[in-house]
């Protein structure tokens, strides 16, 4: 009986501070020190989001497009600027590749250094 208790009593002490472990860690909307929570709220760490939420819907425009889905094409985004590398097959498929990404929300400049091969 007295074991019972012990282990009881355990697991509920494993239980509480893996909360604590959470809040030190990482693991919880408000976690670590102030200048975590600071960092998280800065516009630069917002700016990141933004550019990388427009890259990622720039992703899956391409790949739903028939054409573009088979040419190695690598999206970064930078305060509205895209860029676009790597290899595609021909000239319009370059061309293509541009015209998509003119026509999202979000986007200022692009930056098209696509190689065709």
């Amino acid at each position: 009986m007295r074991g019972l208790g012990f282990a009881t009593a355990t697991v509920a002490a494993v239980l509480l501070l893996g909360g604590c472990v959470a809040a030190v860690i990482g693991n919880s909307p408000h976690s670590g020190t102030a200048a975590d929570a600071r960092a998280r709220s800065a516009p630069g760490a917002q700016a990141a989001g933004a550019d990388a939420a427009l890259a990622g819907r720039l992703r899956s425009r391409f790949a739903a497009d028939p054409v573009l889905r088979s040419e190695l094409i690598d999206v970064s985004a930078l305060a509205g600027t895209v860029t676009l590398r790597g290899v595609v097959t021909s000239s319009a498929a370059r061309r293509s590749a541009e015209r998509l990404v003119r026509t999202v929300a979000g986007v200022t400049t692009v930056n098209n250094q696509l190689k065709v091969q």
